[in-house]
């Protein structure tokens, strides 16, 4: 009769938690939190806040954090269009002139005396369109988008240029006015920054909850990997750059109600800044990782670092040498803190191969000792029975 071995009471392997792996487990998730992108530009905001707050009373006035709001919608609504483009490891450096010409297209139809909604209802699509155009050059071609968009942002402002003829459209309807800088329900957090947040919340769904999202980290990841895999490559790229024109078009939208005013190169110098936001903001510029809450986060700390150094004095000159100095610090942190973050991803996972190996013998060990008792009991009766 063959005996089955059985564990004894009291004779488990022991378990590998200890409370030298539940120090080590804090000390790992401690470490992920730190190294989180959106923690570091939450303290950058907190510390040039503070010194912003420090070199001037006149800083947190309502008037200037509102001022900062708006200021910050046009370019909240290109780096938020131009950040899942980058995430898929393409550009898009026609955003500012997909702008301008929206802008000076739905100018130019209300002045011939369409209904200001209708006229931005088409140029919402139009700039869909032209994000439609960039996607089916870049994809059905296999072309490189920095040259594709490069040489479409010139088509598309000269276009603009081509319409106004060097002139100037202004004296919009009050309620398009009322959208671009009025308060919310007459206080002075402005509209176009609700509107801003409400549209970047929608677009963070779909971003980070949706296969789509998925499809467009996979892309940026390994393209090759992806069409593999069966993710739709070409559909998905073609459809982020149709996000990109479309939030052109609606940043079109609050400059003119903001602004007042058409012309053919406005926001002309928003492009640096917008593509700053979305790398300042945690999206790799090798595509396949980021949030749009970082890009939100960039977008506070810009507008309260570019106000800030106004307060300090700085010239419009040195304010952009700032920002580009940022742009290559945020290059090369993000590059050090996936550094990091591998460093500690690598050591967990040899940690967990030896508690696992450890574990393993342990259970090899005693069940082995458990069989050779077994053994040795049997034979002792089998000797007794012996007459």
């Amino acid at each position: 009769m063959s005996t089955v071995a059985r564990r004894p009471p009291g004779t488990e392997p022991r378990r590998s938690s200890s409370r030298g792996d539940a120090a080590n487990s804090w000390i790992n998730v401690a470490l992920h939190w730190i190294t989180r992108w959106e923690v570091g530009l939450c303290l950058l905001i907190v510390i040039v806040i503070a010194g912003s707050a420090a070199a001037s009373s006149n800083f947190l006035t309502p008037f200037n954090l509102e001022t900062m709001a708006l200021n910050a919608t046009v370019l909240g609504f290109l780096a938020l269009g131009v950040a899942p483009v980058i995430m898929t490891g393409d550009i898009d450096l026609s955003i500012a002139s997909t702008l301008a010409l929206c802008g000076v297209v739905m100018a130019v139809l209300w002045q011939h005396g369409m209904n200001i909604w209708v006229a931005a209802g088409l140029a919402i699509i139009l700039g869909g369109i032209l994000g439609l155009v960039n996607g089916l050059v870049v994809v059905m071609f296999e072309l490189p988008s920095l040259a594709v968009t490069l040489g479409s942002m010139s088509t598309y402002t000269g276009i603009a240029f081509l319409i106004l003829q060097g002139k100037a459209i202004i004296n919009f309807p009050a309620s398009l006015v009322q959208l671009g800088s009025g308060g919310l329900f007459g206080s002075d957090f402005p509209i176009a920054s609700a509107i801003l947040l409400i549209c970047a919340a929608i677009l963070a769904f779909v971003i980070h909850r949706t296969a789509f999202g998925k499809s467009v980290f996979a892309i940026g990841g390994n393209r090759q990997a992806a069409r593999f895999s069966g993710v739709p490559v070409a559909r998905t790229r073609i459809l982020v750059f149709v996000i990109a024109g479309a939030f052109a078009a609606l940043a079109a939208i609050f400059y003119l109600g903001n602004f007042d005013t058409a012309q053919a190169n406005m926001a002309a110098d928003q492009l640096l800044p917008a593509i700053t936001a979305v790398i300042l903001g945690g999206v790799s510029a090798y595509g396949g990782s980021g949030t749009i809450q970082g890009v939100v986060l960039a977008l506070v700390l810009l507008q309260v670092l570019e106000t800030g150094l106004g307060v300090a004095g700085l010239s419009g000159q040195e304010q952009t040498i700032s920002v580009g100095i940022l742009l290559i610090i945020a290059i090369s942190g993000g590059a050090a803190i996936g550094a990091v973050r591998n460093r500690f991803r690598r050591r967990e996972h040899r940690s967990s191969i030896a508690l696992s190996a450890t574990s393993e013998t342990e259970e090899v060990s005693q069940t082995a000792s458990i069989n050779v008792d077994e053994d040795h009991s049997t034979h002792e009766q089998g000797y007794k029975s012996v007459p």
